[in-house]
């Protein structure tokens, strides 16, 4: 899979009828809405697991 130009490293988060894009360096949405309590349960994950996420965006990136 070859994603290209796509932007910022991001990832997607779906709760329900909500859907958003989240910055992989510090969890805020950049498109999208998420109630607060997943959009923090969300951010919390991504923090934890930035390093991951990065190295799979830069996998998938090359």
């Amino acid at each position: 899979m070859y994603l290209g130009d796509h932007g910022i490293p991001h990832c997607h988060g779906v709760y329900g009828d909500y859907a958003a894009s989240f910055r992989v360096d510090d969890g805020s949405i950049i498109a999208g809405m998420m109630p607060p309590k997943q959009n923090n349960k969300i951010k919390e994950w991504i923090l934890v697991n930035t390093e991951e996420l990065m190295e799979k965006w830069n996998e998938l990136s090359a």
